[in-house]
């Protein structure tokens, strides 16, 4: 119909503005690179979730400081400021995984021309995503079996294996620093391939530290709920006990900074505000007036309640959508979508691509295919000239369902 036409029209147009289209003078074509709005996640060292610094650098931008973005956020005054939209427990657990050259192999994919399959190139077998990437280890293993990811090499052996090495604020912990009790364990599925292994190994730290602290915040609301229903009195011993484990791992910032609300909007005179320069480092002593009421309302933060799309919890983390890229010199990169830690920009570090999207995959046959991707934001036309490509290599499409390109909301 001509009004459909009309608003295909539109949303091309819309598309193509929101594209970063890269020229590639040798071959004469045009090439995907990511949103602008996403490079601070390349040039970031850390490379942080872009969505996440996205929020920090809205707010960089209000606060007139001499510091550059990454600076004021890692050392200077942004370094004590926690969004709500974008809480700084998930900013520093949210670190992408930018797969190495030695790394990618083990996510390239071929098509068996004779066939249309979906091949691993590593080692041959079949492709079968989303799968999850990682699976609860058992909570009294043996020491893991050679097909087992080892989480931490350099550990001495014992009867219960040690928890990997994680971060904390930032920095290694060792193992002998964590509490087996309350470290969730992942592993490789018992019959992993030495592929699976290798991909299950580059998400062990990321994931064990999320669903630990996503533990440790469950515990504490519970504590919190079972005090609430007791009517016991909020006294500062009772909370500090409750809090400790959780102000140890830099969580319930809200609890402790008494500027807490002054932070998440930039002074209106161009020095800031001066109260805040003056504090160096939040205290690690609850606020003097808190109570339970607060001290739910610091873990609904930290858990990411008040996020426009809340998160996944525990072990569901290790499960989510299939993503390919399609990288700008053809080769095809497959894998599972793990929210802030393996998304689209991880296949190829940031580069430019010819389309990105979301696919499923049973057993080699593909069964889906998506054309979404909100890094690189491809194009209909993109997509058509894959499919073209893919059914010349034997790709069976009246099998496969073809996601609408504008996305249903309802």
């Amino acid at each position: 119909a001509p009004e459909m036409n009309k608003f295909e029209r539109r949303i091309q147009k819309l598309q193509r503005l929101a594209q970063e289209r890269v020229h590639w003078p040798a071959l004469d074509r045009d090439v995907l690179g990511l949103q602008p709005r996403l490079w601070m996640e390349v040039l970031d060292k850390k490379h942080r979730h872009a969505a996440l610094l996205y929020e920090y650098w809205r707010r960089w931008q209000l606060s007139n400081t001499r510091d550059n973005f990454f600076n004021w956020l890692d050392v200077g005054q942004g370094s004590m400021i926690d969004l709500p939209m974008a809480p700084r427990r998930l900013l520093e657990e949210w670190r992408v995984i930018y797969l190495t050259r030695e790394e990618q192999p083990a996510f390239r994919v071929v098509i068996e021309e004779s066939t249309g399959r979906f091949l691993w190139e590593a080692d041959g077998s079949p492709v079968t995503i989303p799968a999850p990437v990682l699976f609860p280890a058992p909570p009294s293993s043996a020491d893991p079996s050679p097909s087992d990811v080892v989480p931490a090499p350099d550990a001495a052996p014992s009867a219960t294996p040690s928890p990997s090495p994680i971060c904390r604020n930032g920095d290694l912990v060792p193992p002998a620093l964590l509490d087996p009790s309350v470290m969730p364990r992942f592993q490789a599925a018992e019959d992993a391939t030495a592929r699976e292994a290798q991909v299950a190994a580059l998400f062990i730290g990321p994931l064990e530290l999320s669903c630990r602290r996503d533990q440790m915040l469950a515990d504490a609301r519970e504590e919190v709920e079972r005090a609430l229903e007791r009517d016991e009195p909020p006294s500062r011993d009772r909370m500090a006990d409750v809090a400790a484990p959780l102000i140890e791992e830099g969580l319930l910032c809200q609890l402790r900074d008494p500027y807490y609300e002054d932070r998440l909007d930039a002074a209106a005179t161009p020095d800031g505000h001066a109260h805040l320069r003056a504090m160096q480092q939040l205290p690690d002593t609850l606020l003097p007036n808190a109570d339970w009421s607060d001290f739910l309302k610091a873990i609904d933060h930290d858990q990411g309640s008040f996020m426009r799309t809340p998160f996944p919890q525990g072990v569901e983390r290790a499960e989510g959508k299939g993503i390919f890229v399609l990288d700008s010199h053809g080769v095809l990169y497959c894998g599972t979508k793990v929210r802030g830690v393996f998304h689209h920009s991880s296949f190829v570090r940031g580069h430019c691509v010819k389309v990105a999207g979301g696919l499923t995959i049973v057993d080699g046959w593909l069964r889906t295919l998506s054309p979404h991707s909100g890094h690189y934001q491809p194009g209909q036309e993109h997509v058509d000239d894959m499919i073209d490509d893919w059914k010349g290599k034997g790709v069976d499409f009246r099998q496969v369902e073809l996601k609408p390109y504008v996305k249903n909301k309802t």
